[in-house]
């Protein structure tokens, strides 16, 4: 049983990372179902935009309670669980917020005369991302779903939007920590998939 102090945080808007991690910290485990999921993304940017603010905005929130005691936090869930944290939750918090910087700065780097960067780190930068496109792309081929095709081409727009989710999530968690800004779902004119 979940001790009274771990129980899951009621003000944490992604309840599921929260949950997750203070269940690791007991000491249990959990896996992934197997696709397919018939979750709905959202269909418009206001939308996705919203998602993504409260996700990181959880995600903000579960790390930082889990810093709280970063040494009893590694005691809880061992060393293993405590770097795959860091690396899972924390670098994907990193990696919001560093996103548009990046493409900003390659872009600098290609489209002016000014030398921001070596040849070799625009490649390394490039050569990441276009790894990244070329995984989703052969996941689309290998799942024969080629509805995302699309969004593997459009993910260099992806990613430095997900700094302005990040920005805004962070300023959110200044002023309006507990705001749950809802996904609408349902809205989609996809397909009904029987249960």
């Amino acid at each position: 049983m979940i001790g009274k102090e771990k129980a899951r945080d009621r003000f944490n808007v992604t309840e599921d990372a929260d949950l997750g991690y203070r269940l690791a910290r007991d000491g249990f485990h959990s896996g992934m179902i197997g696709p397919p999921t018939w979750e709905e993304a959202p269909i418009d940017f206001r939308a996705w935009r919203r998602q993504r603010v409260r996700w990181i905005k959880g995600h903000l929130q579960t790390w930082l309670v889990l810093m709280r005691d970063p040494f009893r936090t590694e005691r809880e869930m061992r060393f293993r669980g405590f770097a795959s944290m860091q690396l899972l939750l924390g670098g994907g918090i990193a990696a919001s917020f560093a996103h548009g910087p990046l493409a900003f700065v390659i872009l600098a780097a290609l489209l002016t005369p000014y030398r921001l960067l070596e040849p070799i780190d625009v490649i390394l930068a490039l050569t990441g991302y276009t790894v990244a496109m070329l995984a989703s792309l052969s996941a689309s081929a290998l799942s024969r779903n080629w509805s995302h095709l699309m969004a593997a081409v459009t993910m260099p727009f992806y990613w430095p939007l997900s700094s302005l989710a990040a920005l805004i999530a962070f300023a959110e968690l200044l002023v309006r920590p507990h705001r749950w800004t809802k996904t609408a779902h349902g809205v989609s004119p996809r397909t009904r998939y029987p249960a």
